[in-house]
């Protein structure tokens, strides 16, 4: 949809600001720094579920799903380290999550 394309190219222009993430030492990032982060993962979670619940059939015709499995895995994992996302986020993919999750833990 266009709003997902606009939400996309908004996140692109958060990446690329050097006020959100200082390139130079000493310069301080802003107080809202967790936040944006935060509503960043959310944005860039959301194109996982996009990806998995539209084109996973592509990804396995690339013979790709175990690159997205581990990428999302480690997403998932970077998340809840820092506390960056909220559990209830990943419901659209919780499934997957878990199996994903409980391998590592057999």
């Amino acid at each position: 949809t266009l709003e997902a394309v606009v939400s996309t190219q908004s996140t692109g222009d958060q990446l690329e600001d050097d006020n959100l993430f200082p390139d130079k030492v000493g310069v301080a990032f802003p107080k809202n720094f967790m936040t944006m982060c935060k509503n960043i993962l959310k944005k860039l979670f959301r194109v996982y579920a996009h990806i998995y619940h539209l084109h996973f059939q592509i990804i396995i015709e690339l013979d790709e799903e175990r690159h997205l499995n581990t990428s999302l895995k480690h997403f998932v994992y970077f998340c809840n380290e820092f506390s960056l996302i909220e559990r209830k986020q990943y419901a659209p993919l919780s499934d997957l999550i878990e199996k994903l999750l409980n391998k590592d833990n057999e």
